[in-house]
């Protein structure tokens, strides 16, 4: 595997926290916008505000034929953990599950002798921006009047980028069918011990058809869905890994570029059957790729920003 390497924006570990703190800053300033359009008494997560499905007693099951190389800290051969499973919309605010919009999965899994481990995915393969400054100036036009949000992007980014930003929210922001028929990508890189950085994704297998079909312009008919085909069995997920290579085909800074070269499953995550009752508990946790073992920390420019916005938010929601 060739060399690979983080690369601070501003120069260095200091000046890049720097920002990272103004960033959190003005995603708060979007989360209380968010709170204030949608005319709610609690303050919701900046993003990924609705929870669709929750689930406890979920349960990662490591391949008996993992790769040693991929054998690190709890994560080994045959290995069972228990997780608790957070679905969602990825909008600011609450919408109908019939809005088009990209959805999440967030595991929460706990680690033998304590701790936690989370591992959070989006069901697109790459982010719609390269980095976190991008992220954050798209994120406060969106929280903005919809007239101006062409202009304001034109503005920041040129017509090139642009152009390449609506297009991945365009085609990532399509209509779901089905929560248990999506696949989940990390997007950013995170290190997986002396294997080195990985991407991973949760691709689904086989899930139960539901008894009826949901209405399709009912508002809630993504947790409908996924709770019928819970009524019929349980909802399983393959968790895959792809490995870095090089930073012109894998990159770790860039995530608005997709991965190149082959998936290896490691694990199994299985929903049981009639689990999805616990989405008040869990719409309480606080995910974040951070929550994690030093051997699995996340990497690259959005993720390392992550870690400061992701506090701000939940110490934003822990007010109200």
């Amino acid at each position: 595997m060739k060399p690979w390497r983080e690369i601070y924006d501003g120069g260095s570990v200091e000046a890049e926290e720097l920002r990272f703190q103004e960033y959190a800053r003005r995603m708060v300033a979007v989360q209380t916008a968010h709170t204030r359009s949608s005319g709610s008494a609690v303050t919701h997560r900046t993003l990924h505000a609705k929870t669709v499905a929750g689930a406890t007693g979920a349960e990662l099951v490591f391949a008996d034929d993992l790769p040693a190389e991929l054998h690190v800290g709890a994560f080994r051969a045959g290995a069972r953990l228990t997780a608790t499973v957070r679905l969602s919309n990825a909008a600011g605010v609450a919408r109908p599950d019939t809005a088009a919009d990209l959805r999440g999965a967030a595991l929460k899994i706990a680690l033998p002798g304590g701790g936690e481990h989370d591992l959070l995915a989006t069901s697109y393969p790459v982010s719609h921006v390269r980095n976190a400054a991008q992220f954050v100036t798209v994120a406060a036009i969106g929280a903005g009047p919809r007239v101006l949000a062409v202009p304001r992007m034109l503005a920041a980014f040129g017509p090139a980028e642009t152009l390449r930003i609506l297009g991945n929210l365009r085609r990532a922001g399509r209509r779901c069918e089905s929560l248990a028929l999506e696949s989940y990508w990390s997007r950013g890189a995170i290190l997986w011990g002396d294997a080195g950085p990985v991407r991973f994704r949760l691709s689904p297998l086989d899930p139960p058809a539901p008894a009826a079909p949901v209405p399709a312009d009912a508002p809630d008919r993504l947790t409908r869905d996924f709770e019928a085909r819970l009524a019929r069995g349980p909802v399983r997920f393959s968790l895959d890994v792809q490995r870095f290579v090089s930073e012109e085909a894998t990159p770790i800074e860039d995530g608005a570029v997709e991965w190149t070269g082959p998936w290896t499953p490691v694990a199994t995550l299985t929903i049981p059957a009639l689990s999805a009752s616990a989405g008040d508990h869990v719409d309480g946790l606080a995910f974040s790729p951070w929550h994690a073992p030093a051997e699995f920390r996340p990497l690259g420019n959005l993720n390392r920003a992550r870690r400061a916005v992701y506090a701000a938010s939940a110490k934003g929601r822990q007010k109200h």
